[in-house]
């Protein structure tokens, strides 16, 4: 099995290229049509959908959940992140 290395930067906006990835070619279009990334016409990704991937990955290798499960943590991981993010700027304004 050929595996294909990613080489990226922490660039948020930097989009990575298919090509580049360490992962099998087919497991990013399996994925890619589950919804889980998206790799655009140009076959690259968004640092974004890279950084979702490894953790849907290794929450699967680390606690042996299925792929749907481990995107359903990940989606509730970065709600509540986000939730975090609000609750600090309403602090903040009503500090203000």
């Amino acid at each position: 099995m050929k595996l294909v290395r990613i080489h990226c930067h922490t660039d948020v906006e930097e989009k990575v290229t298919k090509c580049n990835l360490e992962y099998h070619p087919d497991l990013l279009s399996i994925y890619e049509e589950m919804g889980i990334i998206n790799l655009d016409k140009d076959k690259t990704m968004h640092y974004e959908d890279l950084r979702r991937l490894n953790k849907i990955l290794r929450l699967k290798r680390n606690t042996g959940v299925n792929t749907v499960g481990a995107t359903i943590i990940v989606d509730l991981l970065d709600k509540i992140e986000n939730l975090k993010d609000e609750i600090e700027n309403l602090r903040k304004k009503v500090g203000d």
